[in-house]
């Protein structure tokens, strides 16, 4: 695990480096998030960024095709596909629109329900049977949850077979929660969580059947607790996010098959910059090999500063505008990566999307092909330049950042509103190489205290721009 103090951009940008011009990032559709990836990379699905609970499937050839069945009532959920991109398992609403299910989708039948019947003591809670989280790579095994109606309310951890039905996965606890979030291509491993006696998360993981769990949970501190998101192909790997003792952090973690046991929880680490107990890293998909790993990051546990990162063994956790830096690729300054959210088994292809900071802010998802994954090797870090995560973000009162600029040169560091204009200077002129501190007091340029809102710190030089977004509160 490999944690700097450098101060930690997510608008990176930078001059690319032709001596590492392999590794590639491309826009590939607006309007939807991309959550799942068939192996070769060519059938992209996820939710539609203007419903996010309507399921959509893209390809080259067809572009961003909306599958219907919108939800409606009791929304949940996210979108599975198989190895080969022909079935998709995701939360679908009725056709009248009056309650949410459990649905598979092919392009021959379209969409076929799988609850109702529901487990013996299964229903609806808020229109909703359950929701998908994950599909199995042979696409024979939806899993997620189903709702058990009475006191509590409780959601259990599930899973759907032709010869089965939805099934409960069960917990550790009668009266408290599970979920299933990711299975491996046959079905027999499913990593998820389990609820503890006191509430927090514990990842676990149910291996042909039998509840696995995955740390050892101490309900004091809540090391130990929090989720497994994903597994590899084979079941072998699985992914997530735990609370590390020694920091205090949610960090991304692994947990490793051998001999038919899992191993102690390794953890991965965290971007820089996430803050203890609020901030969050979780592990959201890992290769085969398990040489890469990709996940979103939360530096304070809120959607208003989020980051995808890149873990391998070399490099530690690493905020991707970072690793695409070092690999001499430039992003627009103008669009934020919010989450990385999908990959190819072989760790070729890595999917997520952002936002473009300037009019209409259109939501976007990208691809970074990534073709020298053998051997993972770490890219040598080139300098570059850095716009430090506001602190305090939310803030009525004055707001920090920090910023490094690699070479001397003209600088500019400005404020803008959400319509893209200028609300405050704060550097302009030449400046060294270095590091140093500014602050914003919230105001405009003549004195006057701004609105509470969006705005968007941009610093602009010779070497390239970097953004970030400031939440003013009242």
């Amino acid at each position: 695990m490999k944690l700097a103090i450098a101060v930690l951009a997510t608008g990176l940008a930078l001059l690319a480096s032709q001596a590492q011009a392999a590794v590639t990032f491309d826009f590939i559709f607006d309007g939807g998030y991309p959550l799942a990836v068939s192996d070769d990379g060519t059938v992209v699905t996820g939710q539609l960024a203007a419903n996010p609970y309507g399921v959509f499937r893209w390809t080259q050839a067809s572009g961003v095709v909306p599958l219907g069945r919108n939800q409606r009532v009791g929304t949940g959920g996210t979108v599975g596909i198989s190895a080969n991109g022909l079935v998709i398992a995701s939360s679908i609403g009725s056709p009248d629109s009056s309650y949410t299910t459990q649905g598979l989708w092919t392009q021959a039948t379209g969409w076929r329900e799988l609850m109702p019947p529901a487990p013996p003591d299964g229903g609806t809670v808020d229109g909703s049977y359950g929701n998908v989280w994950g599909l199995s790579g042979d696409g024979t095994t939806p899993v997620g949850l189903y709702w058990r109606p009475g006191q509590g309310n409780r959601a259990h951890a599930s899973k759907w077979t032709q010869a089965t039905g939805v099934v409960d996965l069960g917990g550790t606890i009668t009266g408290q929660s599970s979920r299933a979030n990711g299975v491996n291509f046959d079905g027999s491993v499913i990593a998820g969580w389990v609820e503890t006696p006191t509430g927090p998360w514990r990842p676990a993981a149910w291996v042909n059947g039998s509840l696995v769990l995955l740390t050892d949970y101490d309900g004091a501190t809540l090391a130990g607790s929090g989720e497994a998101r994903a597994t590899s192909p084979s079941g072998d790997i699985i992914v997530g996010y735990s609370r590390d003792l020694a920091s205090n952090q949610r960090a991304a973690a692994m947990w490793k098959r051998a001999g038919g046991v899992f191993g102690a929880t390794e953890i991965l680490g965290w971007v820089n910059g996430t803050q203890p107990v609020s901030g969050i890293n979780i592990a959201q998909a890992v290769s085969s090999g398990g040489g890469i790993v990709i996940g979103y990051c939360s530096f304070d546990g809120t959607s208003f500063g989020t980051t995808g990162f890149v873990w391998t063994a070399q490099t530690g956790v690493v905020d991707v505008n970072e690793w695409l830096a070092n690999n001499g690729v430039l992003v627009d300054p103008n669009f934020t990566i919010q989450s990385l959210t999908a990959m190819t088994p072989n760790g070729t292809q890595l999917f997520g999307y952002g936002q473009m900071l300037v009019p209409p802010y259109s939501r976007r998802a990208f691809r970074i092909t990534n073709p020298n994954v053998v051997g993972v090797r770490s890219p040598e870090p080139v300098a570059r330049l850095l716009l430090s995560a506001p602190r305090p973000n939310p803030s009525s009162g004055d707001t920090r950042l920090e910023l490094t600029v690699p070479s001397a040169g003209a600088v500019d560091l400005s404020v803008f509103d959400a319509s893209g204009r200028r609300v405050a200077t704060l550097l302009h002129g030449d400046l060294p190489a270095g590091t140093r501190s500014v602050t914003w007091n919230g105001r405009h340029g003549d004195g006057q205290a701004v609105a509470a809102g969006l705005y968007f710190a941009r610093l602009s030089t010779t070497r390239g721009s970097a953004v970030r977004r400031v939440i003013r509160v009242e």
